[in-house]
């Protein structure tokens, strides 16, 4: 079984001059909320169930659509029927560990994440539940703002 747990994973590092960093700065902003002074970060997790997603998911049976954005990079996750595609983008988008689906030549910017996530959903007959999207996040009171950005993806 190939059970994780939906946590935000420590970023590699701390430069802030990355393409990542920027489009993490950048949608920081259009959130309208504030950059702290120290490392932020977020991690939401999709699930296709009529249930809140839970942070404990089994990848080899489970369908998850993730979406994690640090200070210095972002990244996303999928997987399906046993297979995964993980994302991360630094300098460059990049396969972090493997990329059974081909996801990297289509990674779009994240302001457009969400057009990968509907094709995504359109290939494999999937529908991740927006509303019930778990988050994980230490910038304070920003939930709300998050949760509204999920649910226009």
């Amino acid at each position: 079984m190939a059970e994780r747990t939906l946590a935000p994973i420590r970023a590699g590092g701390t430069r802030l001059d990355s393409a990542g960093s920027a489009s993490a700065s950048t949608w920081l902003a259009e959130q309208g909320l504030p950059a702290p002074a120290t490392r932020w970060h977020v991690a939401i997790g999709l699930d296709v169930r009529d249930i809140p997603a839970p942070v404990v998911f089994d990848e080899s049976v489970d369908s998850r659509f993730h979406i994690e954005i640090y200070t210095e990079e972002w990244g996303y996750f999928f997987c399906h029927r046993a297979r995964s595609s993980w994302i991360r983008i630094t300098d460059a988008p990049f396969v972090h560990m493997r990329d059974d689906f081909r996801l990297l030549a289509s990674t779009p910017d994240l302001k457009h994440i969400g057009s990968q996530l509907r094709s995504v959903e359109h290939q494999f007959g999937l529908h991740f539940r927006r509303d019930l999207a778990f988050v994980n996040t230490n910038l304070a009171n920003a939930e709300p703002a998050i949760r509204q950005w999920i649910n226009a993806l």
